[in-house]
């Protein structure tokens, strides 16, 4: 399997990640939508209540919980976050291999479209 830089706001690499496990994590278009709020951002880091607001403002609520209890965990597990659940933030790691993949599913879904 191959590695993949995980960088912080220096550019520096923080860790990696498998990316094999950087796939599995995008298909789920939820996690996609939370990471595509993130890269969109000039900072390296959130408030959860920002990332909630601004996921819900594509147009679905209600679904907060599964942000703290499934996709922010999930995004840590492979390292593309840090989630401090008693401060209630989340501090984004860069990755290529997950701009690349945010730019092919936009493209093909609107491509479809």
């Amino acid at each position: 399997m191959s590695e993949c830089p995980l960088l912080d706001e220096n550019g520096i690499v923080h860790r990696t990640c498998e990316t094999d496990d950087v796939l599995r994590t995008l298909a789920s278009a939820r996690r996609r939508e939370i990471v595509s709020v993130l890269e969109a951002s000039d900072e390296n880091w959130i408030t959860v209540d920002e990332l909630a607001r601004a996921v819900s403002a594509t147009g679905d609520d209600g679904w907060e919980g599964e942000l703290h209890h499934v996709h922010l965990p999930m995004l840590g597990e492979i390292g593309l976050v840090d989630y401090d659940r008693h401060g209630r933030t989340v501090r984004y790691y860069r990755c290529d291999l997950v701009s690349s993949v945010l730019e092919a599913v936009d493209a093909e879904i609107s491509s479809i479209q």
